[in-house]
């Protein structure tokens, strides 16, 4: 029986910080941070490489509980890269998946 693992994003900040922008003087409002989201497709590829999201490193520093986020490249077979951020570990680099339409991924 194949394990369906929920994608927790399907995003790939550019230029992304690990930590909140420096903020305004008294007064000022606060900046707004912007993510940048790619377009998901469904499809089977391979897995490229694994590392953690963007801020994992100093989220757990500050004492967070939440589980750190794993980034996965993915090259598709029509050869378009995409990334998708999920908790398992399951994933190692040069698996083949699937994602599916209802946005999980699986083990092709």
């Amino acid at each position: 029986m194949t394990r369906l693992i929920p994608l927790a994003a399907v995003a790939l900040a550019l230029g992304a910080c690990s930590t909140p922008p420096p903020q305004g003087g008294p007064g000022q409002p606060p900046r707004n941070i912007v993510t940048i989201v790619h377009p998901y497709t469904p499809g089977t590829g391979v897995i490229q490489a694994t590392y953690p999201t963007p801020g994992a490193a100093s989220t757990a520093a500050a004492g967070g509980t939440a589980e750190p986020l794993q980034r996965l490249e993915i090259k598709m077979d029509n050869g378009k890269v995409q990334y998708v951020d999920t908790s398992s570990r399951e994933f190692t680099k040069g698996q083949r998946v699937t994602l599916t339409q209802d946005r999980f991924i699986k083990r092709a």
